[in-house]
């Protein structure tokens, strides 16, 4: 039905002098009640309507927004509002026309299992945002890993909800702690790229909210973000972006959510149906449609589709947002110097705190430069480069350089890289430079694909030959194998290293010429490895960012001690994952079938045997766990005391993890209770205390539609799932 001309004609003229107070609907929202809010109400009431609109739809203008970012929402000059300029955040800025520093990706941070270090990485990515101009960065990556091939697991934080709410919130802090709005997503049932806009994500009430808004809710409650981003698929056959018991039932009334609900880019079907569900904020293109504009909502108000107090509440969050965040009183200028140089040492220092052993026969690691006369280099363009993930989540203008090519790559829905335009990244000192300045009397030579406008061919019968007749003729045999992935380009056909097609056969030549192999995995996913025997050692090094080829040499010689753990599972083959089924397809459609058995659950319930388990990472030392203490508190909390030694010859740092046996239907044997990160000098000990939250013992009770805590709930202390040393009740 068409709005009569009449209502349009006054509300051109109300757009000039609409102010309403504050409404029952957003008292009742669970907003706060505190100074910014107030703020933001006054504030309100001086915008006119037509400035309203102009806060609640970014646009992304074919001629790029300001400073090369994703969107842009024009100020209010009058009033001191800023204008919001909006990058994509998660490996760092975004920007397509300013040089940016390349983090290790996300996953790798997620390895490393340090809130500390979480909060840093979001503190050393925001400083470069506002040095750019950014006032939004849109890092903040909460999704599973359900499905293992998924194409932007490196954006994301893991499999377990605990470790990936915990560490989102650490960095939710430290991007705000720079007065940046932190935005986190995908909200929510967003696992997989196939299909991803439009597919329908079926998960029951219990498994929801136990595993997949966990995170979110862990991350409103305690990090505060400015933003929380809606997701492209359906969930439960409504539109994330149009699902009112996700938007409003959910995070906004139950979690007491202040800031503002924004879209994803394109993810906005409609203007009544998404604006009443409780999307606050549409991010949009000049190339597609746009249901935030001026004209449509100002025909859904005509018609009574939509409220003008409903409306008030968008703009009010939004001004919240800006105002809570610090962006309202310090809006980044951009034009900022950036010191690029001390930004690479920190991203060095995060890979090198990431990085996991997977495997160390007969202590091959680390290595000692004096016994090493000539070492082989293999593979994956570990002479100048390093691999990055691709899509949004990658850096777009690298300051440190990337290849052109990138032709031959196979992913579920189609080949070659679309918009992913640098999946190599270039570095100022690659891993054999690396190598040559840890040992510098060794000869250090480089045998693989040189060719850097096809760099994912596979490798020719003589390259093979040339890579095998080196490492026979060498101490040592470094093979570098990579994984790419990303976003938009379609999930992994197989967690095999496909990309190239023989990356396993090169593997399995090197290591057959030379007991001394260590394999060195770029991935963002995990990898299978059938050479797994073969091989002396394995190291997981992610996507390591521009400081990568120093990091990973530190680990190598043991500069640096491996402390990563990893943050899911590498299971032994692909049909024992979860989401396989009966062929490997993905479903366009997917129904979370497996309820709460994702991940290392999945493996205990099942009794399956994964390659390396959640959690797992070896050291150059060894710790030893005793002296275990439980103790509840009136209220359920519980605290778990141990203590850990250093038992071993070197310094170095654990991550003793809690695990909880919660004895209710349904339940998988095993789930992360909490952890800490310790660093210990050679014969320290040191008491490791731990407490776990009533919630985090407690189960979703679908007849209740609330959380009941289980009492009695055992206890598992150990270093890995899988690596249990004290069990308690």
């Amino acid at each position: 039905m068409q709005p009569n001309r009449v209502w349009i004609a006054v509300l051109l003229v109300m757009s000039f002098a609409v102010s309403l107070t504050i409404t029952a609907e957003a008292q009742e929202s669970g907003t706060p009640n505190d100074a910014a809010w107030r703020r933001a109400d006054e504030l309100l009431k001086k915008l006119t309507l037509d400035e309203k609109l102009q806060l609640i739809l970014s646009r992304y203008p074919s001629n790029a927004s300001p400073g090369g970012g994703g969107g842009y929402i024009e100020g209010v000059t009058r009033l001191h509002i800023p204008g919001i300029n909006i990058s994509d955040s998660a490996t760092g800025s975004g920007s397509t026309t300013q040089p940016s520093s390349t983090f290790p990706a996300t996953i790798a941070l997620a390895a490393s299992w340090d809130r500390q270090l979480s909060y840093n990485y979001g503190s050393e990515i925001a400083i470069q945002l506002r040095a750019q101009g950014f006032a939004m960065g849109l890092g903040g990556g909460a999704n599973l890993t359900r499905e293992p091939r998924g194409g932007r697991a490196f954006e994301y934080l893991g499999e377990d909800p605990l470790l990936a709410g915990e560490l989102l919130v650490a960095r939710t802090n430290g991007t705000q702690s720079q007065k940046v709005m932190a935005s986190i997503k995908h909200f929510a049932g967003n696992e997989q790229e196939t299909n991803r806009i439009g597919g329908d994500s079926r998960i029951d009430d219990r498994t929801l909210r136990e595993l997949y808004l966990l995170p979110f809710e862990i991350a409103v409650e305690q990090g505060h973000p400015a933003s929380v981003m809606c997701s492209y698929n359906r969930l439960n056959a409504e539109y994330a972006c149009e699902n009112s018991v996700l938007l409003t039932d959910i995070l906004k009334t139950q979690w007491h959510f202040a800031g503002q609900v924004q879209s994803d880019w394109g993810a906005t079907h409609t203007t009544a149906k998404a604006i009443n569900a409780g999307l606050d904020e549409e991010e949009g293109s000049d190339a597609g449609p746009s249901y935030f504009g001026r004209v449509p909502v100002l025909f859904a108000l005509a018609n009574h589709d939509i409220t003008q107090e409903r409306v008030d509440d968008m703009v009010r969050r939004k001004l919240y947002a800006m105002i809570s965040s610090g962006v309202m009183d310090h809006p980044p200028l951009g034009g900022e110097k950036i010191d690029f140089d001390a930004t690479r040492t920190f991203a060095q220092s995060v890979e090198e705190q990431s990085i996991v052993l997977l495997k160390n026969d007969r202590q091959q690691l680390p290595l000692s430069a004096s016994k090493l006369k000539r070492i082989a280099v293999v593979g994956s363009h570990a002479d100048v480069a390093v691999m990055s993930g691709g899509g949004s989540g990658d850096t777009m203008h690298p300051v440190t350089g990337s290849f052109t090519g990138c032709e031959g790559l196979e992913f579920v829905d189609h080949n070659g890289c679309g918009w992913w335009r640098n999946p190599w990244l270039k570095v100022p000192v690659p891993l054999t430079k690396a190598i040559r300045e840890l040992s510098p009397a060794s000869e250090v030579e480089f045998s693989g694909v040189q060719d850097e406008h096809a760099p994912f061919r596979a490798y020719s019968p003589g390259e093979i030959a040339d890579a095998v007749a080196l490492a026979r003729r060498s101490d040592l045999a470094i093979v570098v194998v990579a994984q790419p992935a990303g976003e938009d380009f379609g999930d992994l056909r197989t967690l095999s290293l496909q990309n190239p097609s023989n990356q396993n056969e090169l593997v399995e030549a090197v290591a057959s010429a030379n007991p001394h192999t260590i394999v060195v995995i770029e991935s963002g996913n995990p990898v299978l490895m059938p050479w797994k025997d073969k091989v002396a050692a394995i190291v997981e090094a992610w996507y390591p960012g521009e400081a990568g080829g120093r990091a990973i040499a530190n680990v190598l010689f043991g500069k640096v001690d491996p402390s990563g753990k990893l943050p899911f599972t590498f299971p032994a083959r692909d049909e024992d994952t979860p989401t396989w089924g009966a062929t490997g397809a993905l479903s366009k459609d997917p129904v979370y079938s497996e309820k709460l058995n994702i991940g290392y659950r999945w493996y205990d319930a099942k009794k399956l045997a994964p390659l390396f388990e959640f959690g797992y990472g070896l050291s150059y030392t060894h710790f030893a766990y005793s002296d275990l203490s439980l103790k509840h508190d009136p209220d359920h909390t519980l605290h778990v005391s141990f203590t850990v030694k250093n038992d071993g010859t070197v310094e170095g740092a654990e991550v003793p993890q809690v695990y909880l046996g919660i004895d209710y239907a349904g339940e998988p044997p095993l789930r992360l209770g909490g952890w800490s990160k310790i660093h210990l000098k050679p014969g320290a000990s040191q008491q490791v205390d731990i407490t776990v939250s009533p919630r985090t013992q407690s189960v979703w009770d679908t007849s209740a539609a609330d959380w009941r805590y289980i009492p009695d709930a055992a206890a598992y202390v150990g270093s890995s799932s899988r690596d249990i040393r004290l069990k308690g009740r």
